[in-house]
């Protein structure tokens, strides 16, 4: 593979050989995750589970369920990044993939889901009936978005 990189206005020319390339792509499909471990990953970061984790079979079913999982998806199938990039669409999350046919590691699918945490949470909110978002504290507080009822001086003497 041929690699042009530019240092200080000299382009080189740096040829990786195909061994090493293949170490790269080896690196990679060892870190991959499956469609069931996304769904894993989905229910932790937009759901806050406090308690166990659905397996991945569970957690898996529950996202296509919600629309963002296809209905063909496969638990224990490799997660690649158009796949990703699909699943991500209808929450809001733009995702252009670098390599569709590529494999997604788990940290940066994580990272991904984290970095947007608030789409992951309303969207999830609105499917299952809690209205703008199940992240937003719907009580009374100065911090909140209902204020308390006003007192005036003269009723607190």
């Amino acid at each position: 593979m041929r690699r042009l990189v530019t240092i200080v206005g000299v382009v080189l020319l740096v040829v990786v050989p195909a061994a090493a390339q293949s170490n790269i792509d080896e690196i990679r499909a060892k870190d991959s995750i499956t469609h069931g471990d996304f769904a894993q990953l989905v229910m932790d970061i937009a759901l806050g589970y406090e308690q166990a984790t659905p397996d991945s079979v569970t957690a898996l079913e529950k996202l296509k369920t919600w629309g963002i999982a296809p209905a063909g998806w496969e638990a224990d199938a490799a997660l690649t990044h158009g796949e990703l990039a699909t699943a991500l669409r209808p929450i809001g999350i733009g995702y252009q993939a670098p390599k569709v046919d590529g494999a997604v590691s788990g940290v940066f699918a994580e990272s991904l889901l984290w970095r947007e945490v608030g789409k992951l949470r309303d969207y999830m909110a609105s499917r299952l009936g809690h209205g703008l978002s199940a992240n937003h504290v719907l009580d009374s507080g100065v911090d909140r978005g209902v204020l308390p009822p006003v007192v005036s001086p003269s009723e607190l003497d």
